[in-house]
């Protein structure tokens, strides 16, 4: 698209306009052609030439209608930023998603400690997590529009003081409902700042270069994985100034840094906010009962799940929960589907098998990785009898090997780009992965308290090295067919599955975990108390069947993720290898603010 100077002057009240960069005019006969006509607004007077959007330029009369969509340029915003402000802007990223990551995997090694300080029970040992990873999604929809409305940048920063709030009463908990609410305060800060990160980092790139750029995300979330267990495990072992609760606390400086670096290298950049969005606009448009519906029924399976433990798996409420649930979700998509207002998903998550294929691989790779991650510690520190800190080191394999496949699976698909022009690349890790960490969770099946020390390590590293090589390769499979004003959007739509399997994971993980032991522990021995007390029970017959109950417990749990990885697999199969430059309407349009009627003083030209 040209840039052009103005035409004519605004009148008086509408100065406060963006300057109009050009006018798009649908071209005859092409309603169904989806061609345009763009008028070129370089002329310093009125004689426009116009050029069609196929090359050509017919010279037809300057018609402009209420149906005509203006392109408006923004004095004092930025669109291209300096090489060393990407950088920066992606050092303040990296900090940020690395803090909302790693809250996450950082509880799996200091939650037998906290349960054991706390006095926990086994339902709110698995709360702790799946309250952060629940409000993380609950929140997930409402970023992306929110963020249209009142910029990305203001919803990045709001977020991540949020995400410090919860994260210092976290450390200050007196309580295990005090803890656990403080981590739901803290996860609908991470959701927005894992969201917006990877909204703003896409925006500031140019296409071309989007893979190599997102090597730095896909790194941090490896790091992640890698520095979560282990931090976990220093401050497990500490006491006093170095307790498990700064395992929360160390987020706050850290934050604040990352806040200061973002702000610097984001001033006055130009970020793909719909700057026509009102607050009334929003209430009328944005999909308030899709979000319901949704929430509503994953909330049902999540309470239906930690209930049964409880009450029992035949009782009216866990049943009635879950098949609400169930029920809910079906009418939600129904609902999605055929909704007039703003879905939650892109229209072209539904016009496209690929797109709902790839989101059905997020969700059950998601929901593989955050059971095997959180309940891998705990075979460790129950199962083996090894420290936090011990057991943070021995789930290096776990964690390196998927650092190890994330960071060559990202140079591998750029690549392979420079010499294919479609998403084979992305096809063929995201296969590749999805069998290998199939074989993975397959041989950690064979794993229990008798497996030697090489021998886990090896199986844990083939499991890390498949669920690695999946950190990445989906979500730009997934955003090559949306159009840049959907990135926001699709984003949240992407998260928004992908926290959903992680906190369905976790939940389905300790639903299975206290039912398999309340049938294999030795009479007499609650199953809801077992954590609190494994460490105390003195070496007999007794604890040798507490840990077998404990190791078959968590065996089934890798029992059902397996073919949950397996299904991945043989689905992704199918998906079709999109082109690269791929969109489902106009790119150039959409880096720039529409509005659909014309200013007055240019409809006259």
């Amino acid at each position: 698209m040209l840039i052009p100077e103005p035409c004519g002057t605004l009148p008086s009240e509408e100065r406060q306009l963006p300057r109009p960069l050009a006018v798009y005019l649908p071209s005859a006969g092409s309603q169904h052609s989806g061609q345009e006509t763009v008028i070129d607004l370089t002329k310093s007077s009125c004689e426009l030439s116009l050029q069609s959007t196929d090359g050509s330029s017919p010279h037809t009369p300057c018609t402009i209608t209420s149906s005509s969509t203006f392109v408006f340029d923004h004095p004092g915003r930025q669109k291209n930023i300096s090489f060393v402000r990407l950088l920066f802007a992606h050092v303040g990223a990296a900090l940020t998603l690395f803090l909302a990551t790693t809250d996450a995997t950082i509880v799996s090694t200091i939650l037998p400690t906290i349960t054991s300080q706390l006095d926990a029970t086994q339902t709110q040992y698995t709360w702790v997590s799946v309250t952060y990873m629940l409000t993380q999604t609950a929140f997930q929809p409402l970023y992306g529009k929110v963020s249209d409305l009142i910029g990305r940048t203001t919803v990045l920063y709001s977020s991540m003081l949020v995400f410090a709030i919860g994260s210092a009463f976290c450390g200050a908990a007196q309580s295990m409902r005090w803890l656990i609410i403080a981590r739901a305060v803290a996860g609908a800060g991470g959701g927005g700042i894992v969201s917006l990160v990877w909204t703003i980092t896409s925006e500031i790139v140019e296409v071309q270069n989007q893979a190599k750029w997102s090597q730095a995300l896909s790194i941090t979330w490896a790091c992640s994985a890698i520095a979560g267990p282990i931090l976990g495990g220093v401050f497990s072992e500490k006491v006093g100034a170095l307790s498990w609760r700064w395992a929360f606390y160390i987020n706050l400086p850290i934050c604040a840094f990352a806040f200061v670096v973002l702000w610097l290298s984001l001033r006055r950049v130009s970020l793909g906010a719909s700057h026509n969005m009102s607050l009334s606009l929003f209430g009328r448009t944005f999909d308030f009962c899709g979000l319901i519906l949704f929430m509503g029924g994953s909330s049902c399976i999540v309470i239906g799940f930690n209930l049964a433990p409880v009450i029992g798996w035949r009782a009216i409420s866990t049943l009635l929960l879950i098949i609400v649930g169930v029920i809910v979700l079906v009418g939600g998509g129904f609902y999605e589907i055929h909704t007039r207002r703003d879905a939650l998903f892109p229209p072209a998550v539904f016009r496209d098998p690929t797109m709902g294929i790839i989101l059905v691989i997020v969700f059950l790779h998601n929901f593989a990785f955050n059971a095997g991650t959180f309940y891998l510690a705990l075979f460790y520190q129950a199962v083996t009898r090894l420290s936090p800190l011990q057991a943070g080191i021995f789930m290096l394999t776990y964690s390196l090997g998927s650092a190890l496949a994330s960071v060559p699976s990202a140079w591998f698909v750029e690549y392979w780009q420079r010499r294919r022009s479609d998403t084979s690349p992305q096809k063929y890790i995201i296969c590749t992965g999805l069998f290998i960490s199939t074989l993975g969770f397959g041989i950690l099946i064979l794993m229990n308290e008798r497996t030697s020390r090489v021998l886990q390590s090896v199986y844990t590293l083939i499991a890390g090295v498949g669920l690695g090589m999946l950190f990445h390769a989906p979500y730009q499979v997934f955003t090559r067919a949306l159009r840049r004003e959907d990135t926001a959007t699709g984003t949240s739509a992407f998260f928004l599955v992908r926290f959903t399997g992680a906190t369905v994971g976790l939940t389905v993980a300790g639903a299975i975990l206290q039912l398999r032991m309340a049938k294999a522990l030795p009479s007499g021995i609650e199953a809801s108390t077992v954590l609190q007390f494994i460490g105390s029970i003195p070496m007999s017959e007794t604890k040798l069947q507490v840990v077998r109950a404990l190791t078959l417990s968590i065996q089934t749990i890798w029992i059902v993720c397996c073919p949950c990885l397996g299904v991945a697999f043989l689905i992704s199969l199918l998906m079709r290898n999109l082109p690269c430059g791929e969109s489902v309407g106009d790119e150039e349009k959409s880096h720039v603010s529409t509005f659909t009627k014309p200013p007055a003083s240019i409809a006259g030209c």
